[in-house]
């Protein structure tokens, strides 16, 4: 049930207020249980979580092991990290509620952190920070980004649990006051970060942009081998924005496609290059576009330019993603897993990583430079790219990505989502212009000022605000991530202590040591 309650968390059913008492009910099961117990509660709590979260992978892959595979490689993530927090309360003075909130909410983030990093680009899908986004606790962004607010939610889901603890031989010396002054200690934990203000005035004047949606034919790898449908689609989408009195009366700075919404290389196919300058020209705006082409390695590069009305591509200035999806973009094992993972199996060729700074600039209809943040579609989950985007200058954030994999699913909504936190992280605009949806125009406070919906064409026109101010998240970079793990690597040896002195004690005295595994806290189940 928590398990499922946390997933309901995110979207595309979004009830965020779940978060905190899924984690609370998670951790009644476990936090007194014996090691086995517990890890045995983790696997059902972590499947049950992460299999509904991810069912649009067996849509991307074409099979289901794979869907199964990454749900366990997560839960695993999670068993490392309830046996040590198990072995730490070991330690008497880790028993208080105000203790065992505080090594928890470490220890969590801090695995949050590591298995976005880890094994190969890692996947920072499903932190309890995001559905926070909606909740008071999203206001923390700012001040050290999701492993700060993933700290929160944890710290204060502890304090509920402890709550609703009953009253047995362990507990029976609490003060009479002690629950309510929990309980009001996690209301103010809550609801204080609401004050926080979250800007949204512009600090370099506004960028008028439209963003296109073009659509694709399904099945989407058909689309592709058919030469210029899938570009064909973004430039009648561009002509008919255009057409709109909106722009016609106040036309655009820039228009914004989605990853892969030029199907050929336009620096190599002519006629594919016309169908974008025809759309540039008839906008009156250069095109930040994604493509795709192989290099002199044979590996696919993917690519984000910006079409300058009958001028076309600078080669020099563009960007090529950092961060290839294993499994999806390259194939780690491949010939492991293309025994049965029938789609990925077809994919002749890795993705290479790119070098190129995540840093983009175009000209607005004034004639000023605009550096933009930018990253393409999944690395919107990577602070490591958009942040460094961020520091490098960049004053909006721009994620085009290409969802026709994943079609009416919730991924491209939880790709929203994280893309919400990036906002709120570095005080940006940001847009995710996608190739099928959703693609979101949000605010700097992490607000949708407007949205698409999935698997159709359309388009959005905002004027964005820009900004130029460094928040604490841009400016600690990597550090703080780095700190919360490390703080959970020394909860984890702690834990490791924890587990020798019981032991040692149940070796020498079997009851006291029983005694001393149970806790002050919690009933035995």
């Amino acid at each position: 049930m928590a398990g499922v309650a946390l997933y309901a968390s995110f979207p595309p059913v979004g009830w965020w207020w779940l978060s905190i008492p899924a984690l609370a009910l998670y951790f009644s099961r476990v936090d007194q249980a014996r090691a086995p117990r517990a890890a045995a509660v983790t696997v059902a709590f972590g499947m049950s979580m992460w299999l509904p979260l991810l069912d649009w992978i067996p849509l991307s892959v074409g099979s289901r092991p794979p869907w199964f595979a990454l749900a366990l490689v997560q839960t695993l993530f999670l068993l490392a990290w309830v046996i040590p927090v198990r072995w730490v309360q070991a330690w008497p003075w880790a028993r208080g509620p105000l203790a065992q909130a505080t090594v928890y909410a470490l220890s969590w983030s801090g695995v949050e952190v590591a298995r976005s990093r880890w094994p190969w680009s890692g996947f920072p899908w499903g932190s309890v920070a995001l559905p926070q986004v909606d909740s008071p606790l999203g206001h923390l962004a700012p001040y050290g980004g999701t492993p700060v607010v993933a700290c929160g939610v944890v710290f204060i889901a502890v304090l509920v649990r402890r709550m609703f603890t009953h009253r047995d031989a362990a507990t029976r010396d609490e003060r009479w006051f002690s629950r309510p002054l929990l309980a009001a200690v996690a209301l103010a934990c809550y609801v204080t970060p609401a004050v926080i203000a979250l800007p949204n005035q512009a600090q370099e004047g506004f960028l008028r942009v439209g963003v296109v949606q073009g659509g694709i034919a399904l099945p989407g790898a058909q689309a592709y081998r058919r030469e210029g449908e899938v570009t064909g689609n973004n430039a009648r989408a561009t002509m008919q924005l255009a057409r709109e009195r909106q722009v016609s009366s106040h036309p655009i700075d820039l228009a914004l496609w989605g990853e892969g919404s030029v199907d050929r290389d336009p620096l190599a196919f002519p006629g594919v290059a016309e169908r974008v300058n025809e759309a540039s020209e008839a906008v009156g705006a250069p095109i930040l576009m994604g493509y795709t082409n192989l290099n002199e390695r044979d590996r696919v590069k993917n690519w984000l330019a910006v079409w300058e009305p009958g001028v076309g591509v600078d080669e020099n200035a563009r960007y090529s993603k950092h961060v290839p999806v294993p499994f999806g973009e390259f194939i780690p094992f491949r010939e492991f897993i293309s025994s049965f993972a029938t789609e990925v199996a077809q994919s002749s060729r890795d993705m290479e990583a790119g070098s190129e700074p995540p840093l983009m600039t175009v000209t607005a209809r004034d004639g000023k430079a605009v550096p933009l943040a930018v990253g393409i579609c999944f690395e919107a989950a990577y602070p490591t790219v958009i942040g460094q985007g961020v520091t490098l200058g960049g004053q909006m954030i721009v994620t085009p990505s290409n969802n026709y994999h994943f079609r009416s699913s919730g991924e491209s909504a939880q790709q929203g989502q994280l893309l919400r936190m990036r906002a709120m992280e570095y005080s940006r605009s940001a847009i995710q212009a996608s190739t099928t949806g959703h693609s979101y125009v949000i605010r700097p406070d992490g607000t949708v000022l407007s949205a698409t919906g999935t698997e159709q064409s359309a388009t959005l026109i905002a004027d964005v605000p820009l900004r130029s101010s460094m928040t604490l998240t841009a400016r600690a970079g990597d550090r703080l991530p780095m700190a919360v793990m490390a703080a959970a690597a020394a909860i984890g040896l702690v834990g490791l202590a924890g587990a020798w002195r019981l032991h040692s004690q149940r070796r020498r005295h079997p009851a006291r040591a029983h005694s001393a595994s149970s806790g002050q806290n919690v009933t035995h189940d």
